[in-house]
């Protein structure tokens, strides 16, 4: 008991500043004792011009007191020293995640076993009682408990020992033998027993779980690795034919030219060889034109017929004729080759390839392979069959028709689940729709309907915009009623000016980041368009106002 006294004593001599035990202890004017570096840092660090006070009291001193040692405390807390350690001070006193002993005045220490028969917790040195006599080390010990109320009956104020399987709930032996006299009920030791084996079994169920998911995982890195390397060898290939295709239209266009070069030189050439030879007959034709003419202005008959042939002939017409100049320097098979390629190409100019599939795949094709306005047979192509999840629906929601029907009515007596709207009359579809095209219909009645689709994170509790269907950027939605309708986005509104009934084709082009929303009577009309960056896969959400439904038609391709 001597090591109890020792503590107990210790803790009143603890210097309230640094809350350890005083060293060298000082006594100031109001009568409180603190380590001599303790309160000289304290007064230090003042900005009350001068005037210094107790940290306790706040007792005010002017001027500063003169600090001296208290040799009389000095030698009290020397001999409590002398009499046992001192560990127990400091390092043991209960901090904001211990539980603090119950019999400790002053600053608690922490309690190293809590009493479910003294229903009180301990420290080590008021534990001791029940390691020393016979009667208490018959009490129940175990680690010390925070919330010791919860272990307690809140109707006997007794320790909860029993288990009721029938009722599934924690009960004391008084409990037992009044309200729970015919149940079935075990200790707590017995039951943790049982449901610790069915919670071992589903840990080792887990792990295989988990380690299957790994593997998966793993399998689907591996995967990837294969793609990005499949896909670097694909683009290279593709990379080397492009450049050879290029290099060879290059090529074919250098020839070309140095063809057309080649052949305008030699027919130049040639029609320049003509000309000499046009103007050399020309020269001499001149010459025998000037003696012919001389010859006829002589008066000497004898001179003249002595000089002028007996027959002269002008050179022949057919002669020149047969000059020929070559204006077309395009030999006909190199036309027509020619003519060729450039269809080929103005072919490949008009192709475009689509983005991948669900299923993976790239599609090539032509623009005009397109139709230019698509009709609803077009749609139907395209047709999927969504259906309701009642893991989501507002409490609001009635669903039938094999979950393709939602109405609005009195509340349901639904399980609750952390996928389903609390405030919002919502309601999402379980399939994902995501990389390709798809398109249903939809029948709705009532004041009002939203008719959307939405990211899977879209928020489901409170009545924030989050979780509001097209008060987010994880939503987008048309508004209808009979009177007008309106289409949200990211919380903005935008006023639709068109008619409206009450069947609504939706029509999802995720690759191309297009949803569209079409009136469906005798014709099909475009209501709206919404244009995005879809990044995650997106379902079907619709919001049901008083006395409304909404139902997912089933179509027929």
């Amino acid at each position: 008991m001597a090591e109890n006294t020792n503590s107990l004593s210790l803790d009143q001599y603890n210097c309230s500043v640094c809350l350890e035990v005083l060293k060298d202890p000082a006594t100031i004017p109001c009568g409180h004792n603190y380590c001599m570096d303790c309160i000289k840092a304290y007064w230090d660090q003042s900005d009350t011009a001068g005037i210094y006070s107790c940290p306790q009291c706040r007792m005010e001193f002017f001027p500063r007191p003169v600090l001296y040692k208290n040799y009389m405390l000095m030698d009290v807390i020397g001999k409590l020293k002398q009499m046992g350690p001192l560990h127990t001070l400091s390092e043991s006193y209960a901090g904001p995640n211990d539980v603090p002993c119950d019999v400790c005045t002053g600053r608690k220490q922490s309690a190293v076993k809590t009493c479910l028969t003294c229903l009180a917790s301990y420290c080590e040195i008021h534990i001791q009682p029940h390691t020393e006599s016979e009667a208490l080390k018959k009490h129940k010990l175990e680690h010390p408990t925070v919330n010791l109320a919860q272990k307690l009956c809140s109707k006997h104020n007794k320790i909860l020992e029993m288990f009721c399987r029938t009722d599934q709930t924690c009960i004391c032996l008084l409990c037992m033998a009044t309200e729970h006299i015919n149940h079935n009920a075990v200790t707590t030791e017995i039951e943790r027993a049982v449901r610790q084996s069915r919670l071992n079994n589903t840990e080792k169920e887990l792990k295989i779980i988990i380690q299957t998911k790994e593997k998966k995982v793993e399998d689907i890195k591996e995967a990837i690795k294969s793609i990005q390397s499949a896909a670097v060898i694909e683009v290279q290939e593709f990379e080397e034919g492009f450049t050879s295709l290029l290099q060879s239209i290059q090529r074919l266009r250098s020839e070309v030219n140095d063809l057309i070069t080649k052949q305008k030189q030699t027919e130049v050439r040639n029609a320049e060889a003509v000309i000499e030879q046009l103007e050399k007959e020309i020269k001499e034709l001149k010459i025998k034109d000037a003696e012919l003419a001389e010859l006829s202005k002589t008066g000497d008959h004898v001179h003249f017929l002595q000089n002028v042939p007996t027959q002269y002939f002008p050179p022949a017409a057919e002669e020149q004729s047969n000059i020929v100049i070559n204006k077309d320097l395009f030999r006909d098979v190199l036309k027509k080759n020619l003519s060729n390629l450039k269809k080929h190409l103005q072919e490949i100019s008009v192709w475009e390839f689509e983005k991948p599939s669900e299923d993976g795949c790239m599609a090539l094709a032509c623009e005009r392979d397109l139709p230019k306005k698509m009709t609803r047979t077009d749609f139907l192509k395209y047709s999927c069959q969504p259906t309701f999840d009642s893991n989501t629906a507002h409490r609001s929601l009635h669903l039938s028709e094999g979950n393709r029907k939602a109405s609005r009515g009195s509340k349901n007596r639904y399980y609750d689940h952390p996928c389903r709207f609390n405030y919002w009359s919502q309601i999402i579809c379980r399939e994902p729709l995501y990389g390709a095209r798809f398109y249903w219909e939809v029948e709705w009645s009532g004041d009002s309907v939203d008719i959307g689709v939405t990211y899977k994170g879209i928020s489901r509790k409170g009545k924030s915009d989050e979780s509001c269907l097209g008060g987010s950027d994880m939503s987008w939605c048309i508004c209808f009623s009979d009177s007008e309708f309106s289409a949200w986005h990211d919380n903005e509104e935008i006023q639709i000016d068109a008619s409206c009934s009450h069947r609504i084709g939706i029509y999802l082009d995720y690759s191309a980041g297009s949803l569209s929303f079409f009136n469906i009577s005798d014709s099909m009309a475009l209501i709206y368009k919404f244009q995005a960056n879809f990044t995650e896969p997106l379902y079907p959400c619709f919001w049901v106002d008083n006395n409304g439904s909404v139902t997912i038609c089933q179509l027929i391709y």
